[in-house]
């Protein structure tokens, strides 16, 4: 297993951050990484993610909502083939550190067998692209 993980401070209640983070027909708005997202935000639903990564990676691919709890956390995990080959969970946390501040937490949990195979190269990249998705969320939040 293997996690990536990233964390940046923004000036916002959680219910903000949670309704922009959950908004996913207006990514393409936002965000320059998770570029669109079709499907609902419901434990179980299927996504079709369209991801830009910083060093140009282009791919979509089809995760499931496996945890929701409103204002706090939004998990979704994905399978290259078998997940005993190669999965990845995301996983966005906020933590609310005031009243008008909170913690957001953007990270991926790889596991299966392939994890041990990922290159130093992909790795960078996916946590430029996560800082990137953070930076774009903070600017749209606190505008």
């Amino acid at each position: 297993m293997k996690e990536l993980t990233t964390e940046i401070q923004i000036n916002s209640r959680p219910e903000i951050l949670w309704s922009v983070l959950t908004d996913f027909k207006n990514y393409y708005q936002w965000n320059p990484i998770l570029q669109k997202i079709k499907g609902e935000p419901l434990i179980g639903n299927q996504l079709e993610v369209h991801l830009l990564t910083v060093g140009g990676k282009n791919r979509v691919y089809h995760p499931k909502i496996i945890k929701i709890i409103p204002n706090q956390e939004l998990r979704w995990k994905g399978k290259f083939l078998f997940s005993q080959i190669f999965s990845g969970e995301r996983v966005f946390i906020i933590e609310k550190i005031s009243d008008n501040r909170v913690n957001f937490v953007n990270k991926e949990i790889f596991s299966g067998i392939g994890v041990r195979f990922t290159p130093r190269k992909m790795e960078d990249d996916i946590v430029a692209s996560f800082k990137k998705m953070n930076e774009a969320l903070k600017k749209t939040i606190e505008q």
